[in-house]
């Protein structure tokens, strides 16, 4: 297997758990409050920081190491999931 490959299905993986953790915190919202504007509060604020930060994010990859950043992103992104696990099970979130 290439390093391509594996670099590949890792991101793959990565935006496939980011987009189910999104909408499964999206459905969680509306499932609490039962209102729509909870739902699309949760849904604007998941996607809100993508388009913010996605210009930004671009300029500064090109001048880092793309593995690297990715690995790093990758990482924060777990560990942000793990936190809402964690308010989740003890009942804060």
């Amino acid at each position: 297997m290439t390093a391509f490959t594996i670099v590949w299905f890792g991101q793959v993986v990565s935006l496939v758990g980011t987009a189910m953790s999104g909408f499964a915190l999206t459905l969680w919202a509306y499932r609490t409050t039962g209102l729509a504007t909870a739902l699309s509060m949760v849904a604007f604020f998941n996607f809100a920081p993508m388009i913010v930060m996605s210009p930004i994010a671009g300029v500064l990859v090109d001048r880092w190491n793309r593995k690297w950043t990715m690995a790093l992103s990758d990482l924060a992104s777990a560990m942000m999931t793990l936190v809402v696990l964690v308010l989740f099970l003890t009942g804060h979130l």
